[in-house]
């Protein structure tokens, strides 16, 4: 899943960047079974959550009945390499940017919390066995064995806003450890911390925001302990956090591939 900060605060600039590193980090390294989902973070992201782009390789056959028995896998796997990085790479790239023009009046603020949220309905846990029996009769049956594991790659500086300016983080360069804390206690009263067990997450691009002026090293500090603290309570497990963790992504994705 990945989530994409759609407000106005991203400088024109960042977008590209933030474009770039899935096309060249995350597209080149999704396998045949992947399913990739992409949603903004803005003003919209509860009332108009929307999967701007998506697919699903498991449902989708890249064989031919003219390869040869030797040469079936790797064939498949070249035309799914060339969808992905022909077709899908222009295509996300084009959505992104003609998304973002169409969205603009959802701009002026970056909700994230109802982003995750709204992403818990995309979460995928399932596996097709229970048991290392099930996994044997699976292997008898020729059925394959499986299990789904969700990954939520956030581009952001990670600065919340909502319009209720209720968790506006662009002022947390002011606060205490204790009042960080505090905002995560009160989201868990609010029900607005979603169960996000066994998922993991990976944050690209956080940073400080201009309002934050002197005290921009201590809003980044504390943005990140909010985000560790709402992530622990959630039961997501943070791979990555920081302005550029292509590292950390492409280090997840080639242990997964």
């Amino acid at each position: 899943i990945v989530l994409v900060d759609n407000s106005t605060s991203v400088p024109e600039d960042v977008m590209p960047r933030y474009i770039t590193t899935i096309q060249e980090t995350i597209l080149p390294n999704i396998g045949e079974k992947d399913k990739l989902t992409v949603q903004f973070i803005d003003a919209c992201s509860q009332n108009k959550a929307e999967r701007i782009y998506s697919f699903n390789l498991a449902e989708m056959d890249f064989s031919n009945k003219m390869d040869g028995v030797n040469h079936t896998a790797d064939s498949s796997r070249a035309r799914l390499r060339r969808y992905l990085l022909q077709t899908v790479k222009d295509e996300l790239a084009n959505t992104i940017i003609a998304k973002r023009q169409e969205r603009k009046s959802c701009g002026n603020y970056t909700d994230i919390v109802n982003a995750l949220n709204e992403a818990k309905s995309l979460v995928e846990n399932g596996k097709s066995y229970t048991s290392k029996t099930d996994k044997l009769l699976n292997d008898a049956q020729g059925n394959d064995n499986y299990e789904y594991e969700t990954c939520i790659v956030i581009f952001s500086d990670m600065v919340n806003e909502n319009a209720a300016r209720t968790f506006d983080f662009t002022t947390f360069g002011r606060l205490k450890d204790e009042d960080v804390n505090k905002k995560v206690t009160d989201l868990k009263d609010l029900n607005k911390i979603p169960d996000l067990h066994g998922v993991k997450i990976l944050v690209y691009g956080a940073t400080s925001t201009k309002e934050a002026g002197a005290f921009a090293g201590r809003q980044i500090e504390n943005v990140k302990l909010f985000w560790e603290m709402f992530f622990q309570s959630a039961g997501a497990d943070l791979k990555g956090y920081g302005y550029d963790t292509e590292m950390e992504l492409k280090n997840y994705l080639a242990k997964n591939d």
